[in-house]
């Protein structure tokens, strides 16, 4: 899994976790990984990639299919499902796309009081 949660990024902003296939060009910098997560970033409707989990590599002659995971911010206005997922469908090098969730944003418990005494 390719953890990029130490990027910047807005707080309460709206993330998805989608399962997409995606075309990475051969000869491109950084590794294959980068490459699936530059597929993903392009797309106007992601903000950024907060983690990436590769589950399948199918190299080609001009290019390798990635199959992955992703978790990522998304441009507000856009976090449902319904609004994402053809969005990822129409990016560049995106093959197909089996699933698009929203995840839900938790609040964190208030600390404890403390009890001096």
């Amino acid at each position: 899994m390719t953890d990029l949660s130490n990027q910047p990024q807005q707080q309460n902003q709206p993330e998805i976790v989608a399962t997409l296939t995606v075309r990475v060009p051969l000869g491109g910098s950084g590794n294959l990984a980068d490459g699936a997560v530059r597929v993903v970033e392009r797309i106007e409707a992601v903000e950024a990639v907060v983690n990436a989990d590769i589950q399948h590599v199918s190299p080609g002659l001009n290019d390798t299919t990635v199959d992955l995971r992703v978790r990522a911010a998304v441009a507000p206005g856009r976090a449902d499902s319904d609004r994402v997922q053809p969005a990822l469908e129409d990016g560049v090098g995106v093959r197909t796309v089996e699933k698009v969730e929203r995840v839900e944003a938790v609040e964190p418990d208030a600390p404890p009081i403390a009890d001096v005494g």
